[in-house]
This record gives C-alpha cells, structure tokens and sequence, in this order.
C-alpha cells in the first residue's frame, strides 16, 4: 500500500513539473475583443421598448387619419434593427496574442471564420503605436518584414496597456 501511494504522488509530482514546464514557455496569451456596452438581452429589452412606442404613436396617427406615418415608423424600426445587427456582426471579430518559447504568434478571426496568421520571431519583436498625439493611433507590431496592425476598435488607453503587456511579454521571452 505504500508502494501505490508513492507512486501515485510521484504520479502527481511528475504531472506537476510537466505542467510548470510548459507553462514556464507560455509568456503571453491574450484574446483582444471589441467592447460592447450592449449585451444581448439589453439588445431585446431596447428593441421591445423601440416597437411599443412605435406601436403607440403609429396607431395614434392612424387614429387621426395619417396612416403612412405608421408604415414609417415600422420601416425605422426595421433600420434600426437591421443597424445593430451590423454593429453585432463587425463586433465578432477578434484576435489572439500568443508568445509561446521562439514564437511569436498573432491570429486575427473574423465573423465569417476566416483567419489570418502571423508567425513573427519574439527576438526580433517591436512594438509601437504611430501618431500618438494624433487621433488615429496604429498599434503596430514589427518583426523584420512583417508588420502586423492590431486592436484597430481599441482606444488609445487600451492600445497603450496591450503594449505595454506585449513588450514586458517580450522581455522575459529573451531572457534565458
């Protein structure tokens, strides 16, 4: 019996070392996503409410006799809704930031479930963000001859943590 239960924490040991190895490698892992402020159900709450005073106020116009203000606003309604299932479409696109030993590894997915895949050498890895006085800021990514434009939905508050994150990710990735 005290031989299994030996086994059984070398076992663990084994499993935690293997863990703590690999884990050791991984020096960033990051999901970027757009914000949304709102979610789903508000979505529903808010398009309820949009039909019912609609509703309302095109059934008192047919009341008084001008009928096509209610076609009017039932075409809004309808604008408005196909609007926000745009913003929700363009709202699913995001991407991964991974460095991982020598690799630095960028993927960038889209609603329709295309990917695009940068494979960048940590090594040789800059980080910047272009026209940081101005209002369009590029956090851009360099690794030789590639370059990679990240977090284009971020704000510059944002832009500036993730790459801050990216280049401490960055250092330690170079040290032995």
């Amino acid at each position: 019996s005290e031989n299994l239960l030996d086994k059984i924490i070398s076992l663990k040991n084994l499993k935690k070392t293997l863990y703590n190895s690999v884990m050791k490698k991984i020096f960033l892992d990051i999901t970027v996503l757009p914000y949304r402020s709102l979610s789903k159900k508000g979505f529903k709450n808010l398009m309820f409410i949009v039909c019912f005073v609609f509703f309302s106020v095109g059934v008192f116009f047919w009341h008084i006799g001008a009928w096509p203000v209610f076609g009017f606003l039932g075409l809004d309604v309808l604008l408005l809704y196909y609007a926000f299932k745009i913003n929700y479409k363009s709202g699913e696109i995001f991407g991964t930031l991974k460095i991982i030993r020598d690799n630095f590894l960028i993927t960038r997915n889209f609603p329709s479930g295309k990917k695009q895949i940068w494979n960048l050498e940590p090594y040789w890895t800059k980080v910047e963000i272009s026209n940081p006085r101005r209002n369009q800021h590029n956090l851009i990514v360099k690794s030789r001859d590639k370059v990679v434009l990240l977090g284009s939905f971020l704000n510059y508050k944002d832009k500036k943590k993730l790459r801050e994150k990216i280049e401490s990710a960055l250092k330690l990735s170079k040290t032995p």
